[in-house]
């Protein structure tokens, strides 16, 4: 079996004029997959005036530790920088993964 995880980005201001950053991931993250994942996160974080980043994780039907190892990078780099990194969405296996680890709350705040 091949991983495969997709990872789109958009852009756009909230409410207040804030930019937020949308990643949503499709597919599932695995060691094979991390890397995708850091790089959305990377440019993320990068973005000029980035004060959210939220990633849907509706379509992702697996996560593993290298996934939860970057959303935290990603969720403490956010945190030094005052960006908030957040997900939401997770079900099936991706939220039991999220729970057991403790991430969920963490994520999800």
């Amino acid at each position: 079996m091949r991983s495969e995880l997709v990872a789109q980005r958009s852009v756009r201001r909230d409410a207040l004029d804030r930019i937020q950053v949308l990643i949503g991931l499709r597919g599932l993250v695995d060691l094979g997959t991390q890397p995708i994942l850091e790089e959305a996160l990377d440019r993320a974080l990068a973005e000029p005036g980035v004060a959210e980043i939220v990633i849907d994780l509706e379509h992702l039907v697996m996560l593993d530790s290298t996934g939860i190892a970057t959303l935290l990078s990603a969720y403490r780099t956010g945190l030094a920088d005052g960006i908030a990194v957040r997900a939401r969405n997770a079900g099936g296996l991706v939220l039991r993964v999220l729970e057991i680890t403790g991430v969920r709350k963490t994520l999800e705040g």
